[in-house]
């Protein structure tokens, strides 16, 4: 082999492992920004859970607890949609209502730890209450059950009367607003369901 090919064959050698040499620092550097992201979406998920569940809403004082004949009177309750009070024996079934049960029926649920979504549509065009109700619907599917009872605890009725678009409520507490939230209403969800004086019934 001539000295010039000798030469051409070393040049070609060399342009090949600075081609290599470049494809392998274009692999490790993929692998390296991958990593880093991996590592930092891990950290911002370690943060995100590490902070507190916004609480939304106010406190409203309890009023009693007992139990009522169906039509019996009772004093009234101290917040519109009610958070407590007397109530009928027998609570409401979980899930949506497009006609709400008796208000003493859903306080008892209150009291077993129930959060229930009231709706009004007094103001609202067909339609849009159609979309509010689905929102709803969509949102209680996507949350988790009661970590106490394993079951829904999740109640939405109709309010026409109360003077915002949406209400959460449970024991002793209530939230107010007008647009349908997602996040509120999980939030709230989460930081107040079972949070009542008999969480450990369904």
């Amino acid at each position: 082999m001539s000295m010039k090919a000798k030469e051409i064959q070393k040049a070609r050698q060399t342009e090949w492992q600075r081609r290599e040499l470049r494809r392998s620092r274009i692999i490790a550097s993929v692998w390296i920004l991958a990593g880093l992201a991996f590592v930092g979406i891990l950290v911002y998920l370690g943060w995100k859970q590490a902070q507190p569940i916004p609480r939304t809403g106010v406190a409203v004082p309890t009023q009693s607890r007992s139990h009522i004949q169906e039509g019996q009177p009772h004093d009234p309750y101290n917040s519109d949609p009610p958070t407590s009070g007397p109530h009928y024996a027998t609570p409401a079934n979980a899930g949506f209502y497009n006609a709400a049960p008796l208000d003493e029926q859903l306080v008892h649920n209150l009291e077993h730890g129930y959060v229930i979504i009231w709706y009004n549509c007094s103001s609202l065009a067909a339609g849009d209450c159609d979309k509010l109700k689905s929102q709803i619907q969509d949102v209680m599917g996507q949350v988790e059950n009661s970590p106490i009872t394993h079951t829904p605890k999740l109640i939405a009725v109709p309010r026409p009367t109360m003077d915002h678009e949406l209400a959460l409520t449970t024991w002793g507490r209530l939230d107010k607003f007008d647009g349908f939230d997602r996040q509120r209403i999980i939030d709230f969800i989460h930081a107040f369901r079972d949070d009542a004086p008999e969480p450990n019934i369904p």
